[in-house]
Formats: C-alpha cells, sequence, structure tokens
C-alpha cells in the first residue's frame, strides 16, 4: 500500500510548484494565490475552483497519510476503505474534467458564472498521480495476496 500511498500524497506536494509563475502552470489550486487583491480573487471563477481542489488534495494527503500509518498500528484496511480512495481520486478527476471544459457555477462580479479554467500541465500530473494511486489500491490492505 506504499505506492498507492505515496501517489495519494505527492500531488498535495507537488501544487506548490504551481503557486509561483512557473512553466508548468497553476496547477489545480493556483488561481488562488496568483492574484494580489483578495477582493478582486473572490470575483473570479478560478479561485473558487482553486479552493475546492485545496480541500480535494487535503483528503487525498489525509487518504494517503493513512494508508501509510494505519497498517503500522495493525488496521486492516477493507474493501470500503479502498472504495473510498477511489471514489476521492473519481471525484476530483470529475471535478477537474467540468471544470476544464465547461466550468462549474462559480460567483461572479454580475452573479454565477460558468466559466471553464484553463488547462496546465501541471494539473493534468496531478489528476494522473491520483487516478495512478486509485487504480493501484487493493483491498487487502497490503497483507498476502488481493482479496
Amino acid at each position: 500500500m506504499r505506492l498507492p500511498a505515496l501517489l495519494f500524497l505527492l500531488p498535495f506536494f507537488l501544487q506548490l510548484l504551481g503557486f509561483g509563475d512557473t512553466p508548468l502552470g497553476g496547477g489545480l489550486c493556483g488561481e488562488v494565490f496568483r492574484l494580489k487583491d483578495p477582493a478582486l480573487a473572490l470575483r473570479t471563477p478560478g479561485f473558487w475552483y482553486g479552493l475546492l481542489f485545496m480541500v480535494l488534495l487535503a483528503l487525498e494527503l489525509g487518504y494517503g497519510l493513512s494508508l501509510l500509518l494505519l497498517p503500522l498500528l495493525e488496521v486492516r484496511l477493507g474493501a470500503g476503505w479502498v472504495r473510498a480512495g477511489r471514489y476521492l481520486a473519481g471525484t476530483l478527476f470529475l471535478l477537474f474534467l467540468l471544470t476544464r471544459t465547461t466550468g462549474l457555477p462559480a460567483p461572479g462580479p454580475g452573479g454565477w458564472v460558468l466559466e471553464p479554467a484553463p488547462l496546465d500541465p501541471l494539473s493534468l500530473l496531478l489528476v494522473g498521480l491520483s487516478l495512478l494511486g486509485a487504480l493501484l489500491l487493493r483491498e487487502n490492505g497490503g497483507h498476502g495476496t488481493p482479496a
């Protein structure tokens, strides 16, 4: 379970690369820190998308840490725990597709707007690592052969 755990942990830390102006782009949450004026930031859909993905990446971080630490406490990770990780990665992927294609309803200066976010290499890498981690999850908690 170490490899899937690391793949769930890595996007959180790689997102730090997107907080500056890098060739990789802003990643999933880069828009949150790009605008210097907080009042102006609250008006852009990208800011709200960034907040949404910050929460999802924090949940993935917690999930990845649990995959590493619970087996040390001799807690067997069952099918429900594996399913939760797959749902988490699936939710991240679905919201990524929606925010990059049609956009999600977000508050704007004139009301609710539906605006897609730009696609960048860092966000593709983050989502890809999450999906790979979900695909590598096994139901037996890393003990013996898969159930």
